[in-house]
């Protein structure tokens, strides 16, 4: 669903302005603009579904802070612009439930405006947990966050915030306080991170005492904030911590995931495969290995283009995450060729498995041209015998992929045994 912004300014100029560079910034938004209170009033009576608002200070026929009270009292989240920051102003806003006052007073200014928007909409996927004992201070934490547009889980007691984070694989930052009963906030920072790496979930430690920001930092803390804190201060330590946390993963991504599909690529497959390979080794685990190949894709480039090679190879990607189970891998391995790793599954059902993506995928339709729509098949092979390496179950799975072209295409050749283990 795309996410609808709210503008209020009585610049027609500068309110196109803001919604070319939006637009071009942002994807999926549907943004509306007032330049009066009559305007706004009419859009907010019909739907005040809004996520975001962008105000100006005044309109013409709305002064002080009628404005802002009026689009804060339905309850949207606001961002107050003004031409120049003036200390009465911030005076008055410091008590209002506002989201930032910001300028906009230059191109360089706007751009901060876009960027906050942008940063915001993002909020909307992050889960944030605070961990304090104290209701006021939990609240408030919780108020900011919200604020924000970020998706908030209280907890008072760490033990049972810890079942909380186990339990919930969405949460990207927890915020806790050091002074806390049974455990104090370093020890949950150290029991938090043998669950999740430094990089992977976001720690802020807060405590009025400014010798624990040692403390939290040297056991694994992104961040610290020293008690009592300022709300704008907060909010920005946040938020730089969920871009940095965004900024890692983009560079994760472009390391170990291909460009094209967006699936892993080879050397992260190596790398995360020979970990489960050891341990479900180990633990006496079944698992299968398959081979996936695009059959006759040779033709399909030479006939319709590499633009369509691509598109091919895509749709057969996004069917294969779509299909597979979360801790599975898939990864292309190069040109039209996948290697996918099922875990904890018995034989007979990974070459079930495997016959049915073959069959659905033979049913699915890729745009050539307009009014012009091809099919594709693939062959796979299956290798669930656990060998001594992985390399070696993936040759194997490669030769299984030789005989279905060989026998005819668009089939499985699976080497199952009734018990891995």
């Amino acid at each position: 669903m795309a996410h609808k912004i709210l503008i209020v300014e009585d610049s027609h100029t500068l309110a196109k302005y803001l919604v070319r560079k939006l637009e071009a910034a942002i994807g999926n938004i549907k943004i509306d603009v007032a330049g009066s209170y009559a305007e706004l009033k009419e859009l907010l009576d019909k739907n005040s579904d809004y996520t975001i608002a962008l105000l100006d200070v005044y309109l013409p026929d709305m002064q002080d802070t009628e404005l802002i009270d009026f689009v804060l009292s339905r309850e949207i989240p606001s961002v107050v612009m003004t031409g120049s920051f003036e200390e009465d102003l911030y005076e008055k806003l410091s008590g209002k439930n506002i989201v930032d006052l910001v300028l906009k007073d230059s191109p360089q200014a706007m751009e901060y405006i876009v960027n906050l928007t942008n940063r915001l909409l993002r909020n909307s996927t992050i889960t944030v947990m605070v961990v304090d004992d104290s209701p006021t201070v939990l609240h408030q934490i919780g108020r900011y966050l919200q604020n924000q547009l970020y998706r908030v889980i209280l907890e008072k007691n760490p033990s049972e915030a810890l079942i909380t984070l186990l339990a919930n694989e969405e949460i990207s930052i927890v915020i806790s306080d050091y002074y806390m009963p049974g455990i104090d906030g370093v020890q949950f920072l150290q029991k938090v991170r043998r669950l999740r790496a430094k990089d992977a979930l976001g720690f802020i430690g807060v405590s009025s005492d400014g010798m624990s920001a040692t403390k939290f930092l040297k056991f694994g803390a992104n961040d610290y904030i020293n008690k009592p804190f300022n709300k704008d201060e907060f909010c920005h330590r946040v938020n730089n911590l969920a871009q940095n946390l965004e900024n890692i993963k983009t560079l994760k991504d472009y390391a170990n995931r291909d460009f094209l599909t967006k699936v892993y690529n080879r050397k992260y497959f190596f790398e995360e495969g020979e970990n489960y390979f050891k341990k479900a080794l180990k633990e006496q685990k079944s698992f299968a290995v398959a081979m996936i190949d695009i059959d006759d894709f040779k033709h399909v480039n030479d006939t319709y283009g590499h633009d369509i090679g691509d598109k091919v190879i895509k749709v057969l990607a996004k069917r294969l995450i779509e299909k597979t189970k979360g801790q599975d891998l898939v990864a292309r391995f190069g040109g039209e060729e996948f290697c996918v790793l099922l875990k904890d599954i018995p034989p007979l059902l990974a070459e079930r498995f495997f016959n049915e993506i073959c069959r659905d995928l033979a049913t699915l339709r890729v745009e050539a041209d307009i009014g012009n729509h091809i099919g594709f098949t693939v062959s796979i092979g299956v290798e669930t015998k656990p060998l001594d390496t992985l390399e070696e179950m993936i040759k194997q799975a490669d030769i299984k992929l030789y005989e279905a072209k060989e026998s005819g295409k668009n089939r499985v050749i699976a080497h199952v045994v009734e018990e891995a283990f």
